[in-house]
């Protein structure tokens, strides 16, 4: 049964705590076949990921430069910024309009530790060695973008932002770095995306047929 909020709007029925556990069910998946990748690779595990205070700094830079170059962007382009967030809006309407904070940071976290444990540290690690570097980007790039099941447009841009942190992480060989980049980023763009659907009164209207079947709960 759905509850209803404060103002007496009905509280998706697939959104948190639902869509939070199958998120973080699908991030260890994710994360797991990252690691098993890596092996396959004839890399040693404690070569994966490891952490020290300059490559936290890389992070957090790096999605600070993404953030600002995005809300600077979005500023200058209103109507393009408003047509890329009518594009998302079907696609991420099944989190719900009552999307908490703590419930951004969860989603964050489980997107950006995952996905680059997979497509970085594991696929385009693992193609490099047989493809070279800038092979291995574009295909973990092309696969990041079609995991997220989004329209052409959203996909253009998204397999854009995965040559850039397939470029960084290639640069840098820090998944750590990456992965507060992608965590912090996704933070802000989770909220910036629900702040602008409430805004425009995307979640008072009905979503497409499509989307509506592939967010259904029964599809997982």
């Amino acid at each position: 049964m759905q509850q209803k909020t404060g103002d007496g709007a009905p509280d998706s029925a697939a959104g948190p705590p639902h869509v939070l556990a199958l998120l973080a069910g699908q991030a260890l998946l994710m994360t797991a076949a990252g690691v098993g990748l890596w092996l396959l690779s004839g890399r040693s595990l404690d070569g994966f990921i490891t952490f020290s205070w300059a490559q936290t700094a890389t992070g957090i830079v790096f999605a600070a430069a993404l953030i600002a170059v995005a809300a600077t962007l979005f500023r200058a382009f209103p109507e393009t910024s408003e047509r890329l967030i009518r594009l998302q809006s079907d696609t991420y309407r099944f989190l719900g309009p009552q999307l908490s904070w703590p419930a951004i940071v969860a989603i964050s976290l489980c997107a950006g530790i995952s996905e680059e444990a997979a497509l970085r540290a594991g696929l385009q690690t693992l193609l490099g060695d047989s493809l070279g570097p800038v092979a291995a980007i574009a295909v973990s790039s092309a696969v990041f973008a079609a995991l997220h099941l989004a329209k052409p447009v959203i996909t253009g841009l998204l397999f854009g932002i995965g040559i850039l942190f397939g470029a960084v992480y290639w640069q840098t060989g820090s998944l750590l770095a990456v992965m507060i980049a992608h965590v912090l980023y996704d933070v802000w763009a989770l909220r910036h995306l629900n702040r602008e659907m409430h805004r425009l009164g995307l979640f008072e209207t009905p979503p497409t047929a499509p989307a509506a079947l592939a967010n259904s709960p029964t599809e997982g």
